[in-house]
């Protein structure tokens, strides 16, 4: 019987002990994984950094179905670091406040950030919201940059009234 409770025992502490040796040292493979996480978050880090700053567009509304161009208009946006952008446009046709948004980084030179702004009716009143998201690809060089827009409008009672598309290209503001 003591022989008995001595190999309990013994074995018990042999597993105790194999227990705490790979839970309170982490494997080579493991540390391995971990730096090449960070060298990614880095990497995509930098990447996605490189969008920031103010952008200056010339707009484009397109017609969805032939892509045909029907007005083309100026703006300017701020992709600021973190995620947050500011746009503005002067298209007399849309009497929105700024679009404020966000951008996220999906690899390579492609992003997409969502915007919304206030639209109001001529004598100043509340006439609804315009949504856009934009599909973003940067140059190679990270000077300009080729935009498709897609933009949903709704009224006061926020039901869809329209849905539109645009290209955009934009150069850095330096």
């Amino acid at each position: 019987m003591q022989q008995r409770n001595k190999r309990l025992v013994s074995g018990a502490m042999f597993a105790l002990a194999s227990i705490l040796m790979f839970t309170q040292m982490p494997s080579y493979a493991q540390e391995a994984q971990e730096q090449a996480r960070e060298e990614n978050a880095r990497h995509f880090s930098a990447n996605a950094r490189r969008l920031e700053g103010v952008w200056e567009s010339e707009i484009t509304m397109r017609n969805c179905q032939t892509n045909d161009a029907i007005r083309s208009f100026r703006g300017r946006t701020l992709f600021i670091r973190g995620g947050a952008a500011i746009g503005t446009n002067n298209n007399p046709q849309i009497q929105s406040s700024p679009a404020l948004g966000q951008w996220e980084y999906l690899g390579g030179r492609r992003y997409r950030a969502t915007f919304s702004a206030f639209r109001f009716n001529p004598d100043g009143s509340f006439a609804g919201v315009v949504r856009q998201i934009r599909n973003i690809t940067l140059s190679q060089d990270g000077d300009q940059l080729t935009i498709t827009v897609n933009t949903e409008t709704f009224d006061a009672d926020d039901r869809l009234i329209a849905t539109g598309c645009a290209t955009d290209t934009a150069r850095r503001v330096e």
